[in-house]
C-alpha cells in the first residue's frame, strides 16, 4: 500500500505543474506564425496590387460618350420605298429632330417618292386609258422616338457608341391614291461617328389605305434607309 501511494502522488504532481490546456486563441497564433500562414507583408502586397491594375480593367456601365439631351438633330436620308399595291421606288427626305431626355425625342419629317403601277401600262393599252394616276408622293410624319439599348461596337481599332431606336407616329401620305390618315412605325441603329455627326440605319412600315388596279386596302409599305445626323446643342 505505501508503494502504490508513491507512485500516484508524483503522477498527480506532474499534472498539477503542467497548468491548464491552451485556449482557442492561442493556437490560432501559433498556427499564424507558421511562414507559409502568415499574411503577405504590406509592400509586397502593393506590389501585386500595382501589376494587376496594370492588366485588368473594371467592366460594367460606362459612360455615354454621346450626350443627345437637348440637342437638335438635323437628319438627312435616302433609300428604298417597297409599295404594298405600287410599284417600288427611291425615297428621299430629311427631318428635324429635339431630344428632350437621351431617351426620348420627337422627330418632324419630309420625304418625297414616286407613287407608280408598273401593270397599269399593260392596262392602258387594254381598257384604251389610264387607270392609274402615277406622280410624285409626299410623306410628312411626327414620331416619337425611344432609345431603350445604348450599346457599343468594335470597329477596327476604336469603340463606335450606338442607340436602338424605336419610333412610331403618323402624317399622311399624300397623294391621289391614298385615302385618309396615314401611320408609321419602325426601329433604327443609329452610331455616333463624331461628337457631331451621326449615322443611321433605319426601316419601317408605313401603313395607309390605297387603291391600285381596282383595289382598296390597308397597305404596309417597306422603307429601308440611310441617313446621316447633324447634331446642335441649344443649351437647354
Amino acid at each position: 500500500m505505501v508503494s502504490l501511494g508513491l507512485t500516484i502522488a508524483p503522477a498527480a504532481s506532474a499534472l498539477a505543474d503542467d497548468g491548464p490546456a491552451p485556449s482557442a486563441e492561442a493556437a490560432a497564433a501559433t498556427a499564424a506564425a507558421t511562414p507559409s500562414e502568415a499574411p503577405l507583408p504590406s509592400c509586397l502586397d502593393q506590389s501585386i496590387k500595382d501589376e494587376l491594375g496594370q492588366t485588368l480593367r473594371p467592366r460594367g456601365v460606362q459612360k455615354r460618350n454621346f450626350a443627345k439631351r437637348g440637342h437638335v438633330e438635323l437628319i438627312g436620308k435616302g433609300g428604298l420605298y417597297a409599295g404594298d399595291l405600287t410599284s417600288s421606288s427611291w425615297i428621299a427626305g430629311g427631318a428635324l429632330g429635339f431630344w428632350f431626355t437621351e431617351d426620348l425625342g420627337i422627330e418632324l419629317g419630309f420625304e418625297v417618292t414616286p407613287i407608280a403601277l408598273d401593270l397599269d401600262s399593260p392596262l392602258a393599252e387594254f381598257f384604251g386609258d389610264d387607270r392609274f394616276e402615277k406622280g410624285l408622293g409626299y410623306l410628312p410624319l411626327a414620331n416619337l422616338v425611344w432609345s431603350p439599348i445604348h450599346t457599343k461596337m468594335k470597329m477596327g481599332g476604336d469603340i463606335v457608341h450606338g442607340d436602338f431606336l424605336v419610333f412610331a407616329g403618323g402624317g399622311r401620305l399624300i397623294h391621289d391614291s391614298v385615302q385618309g390618315a396615314t401611320f408609321d412605325a419602325g426601329v433604327a441603329l443609329e452610331l455616333f461617328t463624331t461628337k457631331v455627326l451621326t449615322v443611321r440605319f433605319e426601316a419601317r412600315d408605313v401603313i395607309a389605305v390605297q387603291e391600285a388596279a381596282a383595289e382598296t386596302r390597308l397597305t404596309n409599305n417597306l422603307v429601308a434607309s440611310f441617313a446621316l445626323g447633324l447634331w446642335v446643342p441649344t443649351g437647354l
